[in-house]
């Protein structure tokens, strides 16, 4: 009897255990018919972003939804793998793509809540999960991994697992693998944190936004503790090393992308040709694209500008700020300075980062307000808490500044227009009241801060080889996270007399010298294409007679261009002006021609100009050299700049001769002061100068200036582009000069020679005191 029922409990065991085989058998056959191929991991192309770099192979921007860089094992710090294993899979190097542990806790919890949950899968596991099934939390998913996972255990080794897990997870903010992550949340390499870093990483792929040390600091805090005991636990740090990383703050912030070079303005431009060419797959396909920007010329254009802007702008006195006290609590201005700062103090004791605090915070719609500005640099926006002599300022990351008067504020008399300012204050209570939004400077070299204000005008700077087009820097405002519009190549504005060389230009092509004598004197026009009589007169105010045209152009004198332009003709020189990329139809009919009515955008004017510095020869501007996809391969590689013989040589080199003058005597003299005979230039400064510009070139570097407003008004009546855009040409060259090759300044053939009277402009045998030399085309010789 008992060895019967024992030979039935035996096969009964057996038959089960068959069940059971047949099963699992049948569930693998019909699962591997819905598996991917794990083989397939390597063929799989993550999202990577368009990445675009300068000439010298400095980052300049990424665009993408997912910020990603991938690493090899060998590249990860050994302390972080111990971390991830420690938060993740412990026994990973270990086991063969399953643990068997983690199952039974995930079949003990389905049982409990009749819910399949996440938890209990390997380090393989989620690989599959994450490139392969998908995210979705479900018993047949989790099937599918199981399966998957013992494929890639025969197929990749664990290094290249664990490459592919810690490349592909998501760690919140756009963060795509431990590379990206590192960036965002220390604003550096992976390699280089610390080891309490390491484990705050290392725990994000469990909640990438409710553990994020950004939303939620203290869970982020929690979570970074446990994996720290984990380590300490398992062996894998010293109780030192535990008890150093426990104390460590929070030291997470937000970091953007780290750029190499500042060229916002370029990046966004390359982005949309980008976009236009390949679709919204330049965001994910791994894209590089390599420019023609030089980093060293491109950071010191942005510095230059800057500067320049701001000096113009405080020149003209302190405007005063707009008014905010509707956003303290109510009679905060009437209690004293001790009950407001006491107020502040409570709300800096709560947490940054956790938009839920904010709810219930007496400051609450002060920190929105200052935390919605967009900040420029070491300038920040605050509120005034109190103002007598010296005043007080709440900024929005919560920090109480206390500013004394200092006589470095004597620039800020109070604005009135662009031509007038008040009386120098003496306070602070003179320029500023209670709730006033003001921007306060931080200086880093003197760790001190001061009042200051974002300038209201607008400048671009362009600079490019005139011999192949391409682009050495490019500026498109005065901060282009303040204002995105890119004035160096969506504007055109009016040139002044920035067009006169190609007016003069026209002349000699027509056979006029640079020795022709026009009338410098008062003169009226009754011209049918103006509104009324039209009295032009010279910025100076004064006239100087029969003027040879080196001299006009030289000094810039208005009347004289007037009259060379009536003499030449103006449909003449509407079209010469077209060699230069001037469009027909944008070019006015009448006598203002001559003071430059006619507009360009920065980038096409120093294309213009590149004319004179490369012998006549035309070049288009360009900005990519090259575009390589993700694997290495030049998808796109920009030919051979094509050069066309736009204007004589000849006429070229007498405008460049005229403008190097002009540069040592002439409007530009001040460019003097950079030691060099071989750089040319000319100012440009339009009626009421409203535009201002100049550009300055040698045969190897052209760069423009341009300042002015968006809204067309006023510089001011002592505002010329010698004392807009110049300063700011030679804040850019200074730093430049040393690597700037020199003209070699030889004279094409056809070119002659001789010497001149200076009043006369006739030809002389012998030296006087009046004689200079002065160059001709070798057809135009004078008598």
């Amino acid at each position: 009897m008992i060895t019967f029922i024992n030979n039935f409990y035996f096969r009964a065991f057996l038959f089960l255990l068959a069940c059971l085989l047949a099963g699992i058998s049948s569930l693998n056959i019909y699962i591997s018919e819905k598996l991917p191929e794990a083989q397939e991991i390597r063929e799989i192309e993550l999202q990577v972003p368009l990445k675009i770099f300068t000439a010298d192979n400095k980052l300049i921007g990424e665009f993408g939804e997912k910020r990603r860089s991938a690493l090899k094992f060998d590249e990860i710090p050994s302390y972080f793998v111990k971390a991830v294993l420690a938060a993740e899979d412990d026994n990973f190097f270990n086991h063969s793509g399953v643990s068997y542990s983690g199952l039974i806790r995930s079949v003990l919890r389905l049982l409990i809540s009749g819910e399949v949950q996440g938890g209990g899968s390997t380090i393989t596991m989620q690989v599959a999960g994450n490139y392969l099934t998908g995210r979705d939390v479900n018993l047949f998913r989790k099937i599918k991994d199981i399966f998957l996972a013992y494929r890639l255990e025969r197929i990749y080794n664990k290094k290249e697992i664990f490459e592919f897990y810690v490349n592909r997870i998501f760690l919140g903010n756009r963060a795509y693998g431990i590379a990206s992550a590192s960036e965002v949340y220390y604003g550096a390499s992976i390699k280089d944190l610390n080891l309490a870093q390491w484990a705050m990483i290392a725990g994000l792929p469990k909640a990438p936004s409710s553990m994020n040390p950004l939303i939620n600091p203290r869970r982020a805090l929690i979570r970074r503790n446990w994996i720290l005991t984990r380590m300490l636990d398992l062996g894998s740090i010293h109780k030192e090393q535990f008890d150093l990383a426990i104390k460590a703050p929070i030291s997470a912030t937000y970091h953007g992308l780290v750029s190499e070079t500042n060229a916002p303005y370029l990046a966004e431009t390359i982005r949309r040709f980008m976009v236009s060419e390949y679709g919204l797959d330049a965001y994910k396909e791994g894209l590089k694209v390599y420019t023609t920007i030089d980093s060293e010329l491109q950071n010191q254009a942005v510095a230059a500008l800057k500067k320049g802007l701001e000096t113009y702008d405080k020149r003209h006195g302190f405007r005063f700020p707009e008014n905010y006290a509707e956003v303290f609590p109510e009679n905060f201005f009437v209690e004293d300075l001790e009950y407001r700062l006491n107020l502040i103090a409570e709300s800096k004791s709560l947490p940054l980062g956790i938009s839920e605090v904010l709810e219930d915070e007496p400051l609450e719609n002060i920190y929105r307000l200052l935390m919605n500005i967009t900040t420029t640099d070491n300038k920040f926006p605050a509120l005034v808490v109190s103002v007598q002599n010296d005043f007080v300022a709440l900024s929005g990351d919560r920090t109480v500044h206390k500013m004394a008067w200092s006589s470095d504020l004597s620039w800020a008399r109070p604005y009135i227009n662009e031509d007038q300012r008040g009386p120098k204050p003496k306070s602070y209570s003179e320029l500023l009241k209670e709730g006033d939004l003001v921007w306060l400077e931080k200086d880093k070299i003197k760790s001190s801060i001061s009042l200051t204000q974002i300038p209201e005008v607008q400048g671009s700077i362009v600079a490019m080889d005139p011999k192949s087009g391409g682009v050495k820097a490019l500026v498109g405002g005065y901060d282009f996270f303040l204002s995105k519009y890119n004035r160096a190549t969506q504007s055109s504005f009016l040139l002044g007399s920035n067009y006169k060389p190609f007016l003069y230009a026209s002349a000699l092509d027509a056979g006029l010298t640079a020795s022709t004598l026009i009338n410098d004197a008062p003169i009226v026009f009754e011209d049918k294409a103006l509104e009324d009589k039209w009295r032009p007169r010279n910025a100076s105010g004064r006239f100087y007679g029969p003027t040879r045209l080196r001299e006009a152009l030289l000094q810039s004198i208005n009347l004289v261009s007037i009259r060379l332009l009536r003499q030449v003709g103006i449909e003449r020189v509407r079209k010469y002006s077209e060699n230069f990329g001037f469009k027909l139809d944008e070019l006015n009919s009448d006598l203002s021609l001559a003071l430059g009515t006619a507009s360009l955008s920065p980038i096409k004017n120093a294309s213009a100009y590149s004319v004179f510095a490369n012998g006549g020869k035309a070049v288009e501007p360009y900005f990519i050299t090259k575009i390589v996809d993700r694997t290495g391969e030049v998808i796109f590689q920009k030919e051979e700049p094509e050069t066309k013989q736009v204007i004589d040589a000849r006429i070229a080199f007498i405008i460049q001769d005229i403008l190097q003058e002009a540069a040592k005597r002439g409007t530009a003299k001040k460019i003097s002061e950079l030691g060099r005979g071989d750089l040319a230039g000319k100012t440009g400064t339009t009626n009421e100068a409203e535009s201002t510009w100049f550009t300055g070139f040698n045969e190897f570097l052209v760069t423009t200036v341009w300042v002015g407003f968006d809204q067309p008004k006023s510089l001011g009546n002592r505002e010329f582009g010698s004392s807009t855009a110049l300063p700011i040409w030679l804040d850019f060259m200074r730093s430049n000069i040393d690597f700037l090759p020199r003209n070699k300044n030889l004279p094409p053939n056809g070119i002659v020679s001789i010497k001149i009277d200076k009043k006369t402009g006739m030809k002389l045998e012998s030296n006087s005191g009046n004689s200079i030399f002065e160059y001709y085309l070798e057809e135009y010789l004078p008598e």
